[in-house]
């Protein structure tokens, strides 16, 4: 009668095998499917700038931008975003559905950094910015907010 040898891992195979999935559990849920930092929360507008002037965040009359995975919503305006790029600055594609933006698509830029995201949005038909600054006669706004949840 022939005998079944079994297989088994070293204590030491096995300990590397557990840490090395650990650490892939833990980068994975730090920078998300993308690869893109977490963006989901509830930011709150701290300053903005509008064509290379300062663009006063009570103009958004206390709104706040809450963001899951893959939703946004910001003072009525509802829809879906989608990371495209986490090569810096990160790139973002921001499709509205209900409120004064349904049916535009923004192309975006954006940046995390501690608790605070700056966000760089194109509103006018034109190209994605490519860097944190609005220029007289772009419209370009880029809005600074800090995480609160």
């Amino acid at each position: 009668m022939a005998t079944k040898q079994r297989r088994c891992w070293s204590q030491r195979a096995v300990k590397r095998h557990v840490q090395c999935g650990w650490l892939f559990l833990v980068i994975t849920a730090c920078i998300g499917r993308s690869g893109a930092p977490a963006l989901a929360g509830t930011w709150t507008p701290v300053s903005a700038e509008l064509a290379g002037q300062d663009f006063p965040v009570a103009n958004f009359r206390g709104a706040i931008l809450q963001l899951t995975d893959s939703t946004y919503e910001f003072a009525g305006d509802k829809g879906t975003y989608a990371v495209l790029s986490a090569k810096e600055p990160a790139k973002m594609d921001i499709h509205g559905q209900t409120g004064p933006n349904a049916g535009r698509t923004i192309p975006a830029i954006f940046e995390v950094s501690g608790k605070q995201i700056t966000i760089g949005y194109q509103l006018c038909v034109g190209e994605r910015p490519i860097e944190f600054t609005s220029a007289p006669g772009e419209q370009i706004l880029i809005v600074q907010y800090r995480r609160t949840r």
